[in-house]
């Protein structure tokens, strides 16, 4: 029984030699370094220096130690990027440093009790965010979200067929507020930021044309060219016919021809072909505008939209309806017109290599356009307007003024309205004796 005792004894000591010896190694090894069973994020860093733990951490990537992607979220779509990207740092002496102070808290007995009774111990990394990194990337970001307002537009087939392409809102982004936004989910520990958006609407939205889908021809006109037109000329006439093609005008809306021109520059494709200046023929930039205004016009006429600005040729030239043609010659001479429909207007244009058309559609109106006879006076010797014909006008080289009725029908022919059309004209310009200042470029 003595000699149970005794061993009892001496087990109960040699334990307790043991149990001290743990823990006066535990005591020396972890005074300067990680205690077992410690993390940092979910690296282990047990039994290592501050330094080592330091190096362990910078050695892994950051997108490896911490999460692969931080995302930016806009319309339901997310952008992922790297951390590092993001300008995402780790600062690894703040974080070794606080998971150190973490594990060591100046009394050895209460830290070994908080290890035995809460086992592994997890310290979270510190990170923080380099700024201009950050706005570098969400600058290039973007460039892609971005995007300038695009008009709603229709596309007209034979027979009112139509397809309307939806119009795309404008998108800026607010850099400001998205990186601030960032920044504050980021230290939350939340992952998707989302993009702050200001929106901008153009003119014309998809509701405009859908309601009322401008897919009915209200009028169109053809001119073809003439004999002697240049093939400078006839390119001007289909460039700036290209750049009408299209247009949509809502209600209220004001086309000027000038304004479709713009600057008259070389740089925009436009060639040298003769213009009227000064009661001769001169080549200038853009020459050729006048039978676009002139197409237009007429177009315009039949499908009864207000003229708000029209001025016949000083010139007749037959390529053109007799009274029925219009001059542009920037800045003082234009052709306007005005939508004043209720409803939205597209002009449709088709330029060939022998002639030019315009097409006006919108909404059935079931009015009728028709023109009268032309009334011509010629003047005589002396100095007065009499009646004329066309060919007296021509053989006695004489300046002579139109006179023609545009008349608008209802659906049931009753008569809405009439305007009277006047033209002057200083000479009939087809013709030998036509002054020309100089040739044009062929």
């Amino acid at each position: 029984m003595r000699t149970f005792l005794k061993l009892t004894a001496l087990f109960a000591i040699a334990s307790v030699l043991i149990a001290a010896s743990m823990i006066v190694y535990d005591f020396i090894i972890t005074r300067n370094s990680f205690p077992p069973d410690t993390y940092i994020y979910d690296v282990e860093v047990s039994g290592l220096s501050i330094w080592e733990a330091r190096r362990k951490l910078e050695e892994i990537p950051l997108r490896e130690l911490y999460v692969r992607h931080l995302s930016f979220e806009v319309e339901g779509k997310q952008h992922g990027f790297p951390p590092e990207d993001l300008g995402v740092l780790l600062l690894a002496d703040e974080t070794v440093k606080k998971a150190f102070a973490l594990t060591h808290k100046g009394n050895y007995i209460e830290e070994l009790q908080g290890r035995m009774k809460n086992g592994s111990i997890v310290s979270p990394l510190v990170l923080g965010i380099d700024q201009k990194r950050l706005r570098k990337t969400l600058n290039a970001l973007a460039k892609v979200i971005e995007t300038e307002p695009r008009n709603a537009s229709i596309e007209v087939y034979d027979d009112a067929a139509y397809h309307i392409e939806p119009h795309i809102p404008g998108r800026k982004v607010d850099i400001d507020q998205t990186l601030s936004d960032f920044k504050k989910n980021f230290y939350k520990g939340q992952q998707v930021t989302h993009v702050t958006v200001h929106y901008t609407y153009p003119e014309i939205l998809e509701n405009d044309l859908r309601d009322y889908p401008p897919a009915f021809r209200l009028g169109t006109y053809t001119t073809y060219y003439g004999s002697h037109d240049s093939p400078n000329r006839i390119h001007n006439i289909q460039l700036v016919a290209s750049w009408i093609d299209g247009t949509l005008l809502l209600p209220g809306e004001v086309f000027s021809v000038s304004e479709a021109l713009g600057d008259v520059e070389p740089e925009k494709g436009f060639k040298e072909a003769f213009v009227i200046l000064g009661g001769e023929l001169v080549p200038q930039l853009g020459g050729g505008a006048c039978q676009i205004a002139t197409t237009l016009y007429n177009a315009v006429s039949l499908a009864d939209l207000k003229i708000l600005q029209r001025r016949n040729h000083s010139f007749y030239f037959n390529i053109y309806p007799l009274g029925r043609d219009a001059t542009i010659f920037q800045p003082g001479l234009d052709f306007k017109f005005e939508n004043d429909t209720p409803y939205p207007v597209l002009i449709k244009s088709a330029a060939s290599r022998r002639s030019l058309s315009f097409h006006i559609y919108g909404t059935p109106s079931g009015k009728k356009v028709r023109f009268s006879s032309v009334t011509l006076l010629g003047k005589n010797e002396e100095g007065e307007y009499e009646p004329m014909s066309l060919k007296d006008v021509i053989e006695l080289d004489v300046p002579f003024k139109t006179e023609i009725t545009r008349t608008v029908y209802d659906k049931h022919w009753r008569k809405l309205k009439e305007e009277k059309i006047k033209s002057y004209y200083k000479m009939y310009g087809d013709r030998e004796n036509v002054p020309i200042r100089r040739p044009e470029p062929r």
